[in-house]
């Protein structure tokens, strides 16, 4: 099961959060074989932290507290365990700036086919406007229409939500690449 309980503790504006999962797998690659501080965390883990600290105010955040088991790691492994885990979202921040610059390629060729099926839109109309009573023109005219409609809306969609939604994730990952870290088992 892949049951996490947080817990959430505010003082004086700082928050501070606890993750307590159920096994060491839950967060450290079983299948790295890696010694800490080196082993990835699993993918599940990294997204069970980031995402819940996509729903905090990254500035009030102060520190992690993970949980694990008690026979789940050596106490060598567990003084490990916060240099491992932002070691992780470090290495990953590397990662989030290649997506962004593919990211960022994809969004001018959005811009571009945007333009580009605007002035095929505009053109269209000057040459067909005294032609709408032919069903075919009709046709022709909604598909236009539709193709602009959707090359507007995902070049709208990237840079509205798509773009924003990266800058957030590196900034969660940053915060977790250095923030205070606790292990309690």
């Amino acid at each position: 099961m892949r049951e996490v309980r947080v817990t959430r503790t505010e003082r004086d504006g700082a928050v501070e959060i606890e993750f307590r999962f159920k096994s060491a797998d839950q967060l450290l690659n079983p299948n790295d074989p890696s010694p800490l501080p080196a082993r990835e965390l699993t993918e599940f883990g990294e997204e069970y932290i980031a995402g819940y600290l996509d729903g905090c105010n990254l500035k009030k955040v102060a520190a992690i507290t993970v949980g694990l088991p008690r026979a789940s790691l050596s106490p060598g492994e567990a003084a490990l365990l916060p240099e491992t885990i932002r070691r992780h979202f470090s290495f990953r921040i590397a990662d989030l700036d290649d997506d962004r610059r593919v990211s960022r390629r994809e969004g001018k060729i959005s811009v571009i086919l945007a333009g580009i099926n605007a002035c095929i839109a505009i053109l269209f109309l000057l040459v067909f406007v005294g032609r709408l009573d032919d069903p075919a023109v009709v046709l022709l005219t909604g598909l236009v229409t539709i193709l602009n409609w959707v090359t507007i809306w995902d070049t709208y969609e990237y840079f509205v939500y798509d773009y924003r939604r990266e800058v957030r994730k590196r900034r969660i990952y940053e915060k977790l690449a250095g923030i205070d870290i606790r292990v309690e088992t």
